[in-house]
């Protein structure tokens, strides 16, 4: 089983290497990986707490989907109120925890520069990015995080979790963007050449 399909011709455009996979019919494989936080104090507006993936990509990566989970366990403890309180908390978009995402490898940027409620973020990703996310391997992402409300209780917890799929192919892996860009071309499939289309 595959995930779901993509418009080959779009992606040939901005992600050739992710196009060419899916024409010539190399493997995807799931990709899932989390990035906790906890703020054991309640104040509003500290000094971040700073967390990124165990360890860099060793592959290229494309992200469908961004989630994420909160959990006070000293709010409403073995109440049935504890779950809806979090549910409802989550679907409101102000879960009171504010974002900054960066990646680091090459190339490096931000993905907001700002601190972005992390249900807003979660939100971007689902309506702008719907044909995947694309993280060039050996980058890693970065998340620093602020309480912009006072929770319930602390420790608060917070979890990230990045979900999409990886090609089962080295050959693919290694291969220069120009070079599927190249390939894509000579089966027809528009993808022009970035270099000379962004000469001055």
């Amino acid at each position: 089983m595959q995930p779901k399909t993509y418009d080959v011709r779009s992606l040939a455009l901005w992600a050739p290497k992710i196009a060419y996979g899916m024409v010539v019919g190399v493997p995807r494989v799931p990709f899932v990986e989390e990035i906790p936080i906890q703020f054991s104090s309640s104040t509003i507006n500290a000094p971040p707490v700073v967390q990124n993936l165990q360890n860099n990509l060793t592959q290229d990566t494309c992200i469908e989907r961004v989630s994420f989970h909160l959990f006070q366990q000293n709010s409403f403890p073995g109440s049935p109120f504890q779950s809806l309180y979090f549910n409802m908390l989550k679907q409101s978009g102000a879960t009171g925890v504010g974002v900054q995402m960066q990646i680091y490898g090459a190339p490096k940027y931000e993905i907001s520069s700002q601190f972005v409620d992390a249900g807003m973020l979660a939100d971007v990703f689902a309506v702008t990015w719907p044909e995947g996310w694309w993280i060039a391997k050996q980058s890693n992402v970065k998340v620093s995080a602020i309480l912009t409300q006072t929770p319930v209780s602390v420790p608060f917890n917070v979890v990230l979790t990045f979900l999409g799929y990886q090609f089962l192919s080295k050959e693919l892996d290694d291969m220069a963007e120009d070079e599927a860009r190249s390939r894509l071309r000579k089966l027809g499939i528009e993808s022009p050449d970035i270099n000379i289309l962004l000469k001055p």
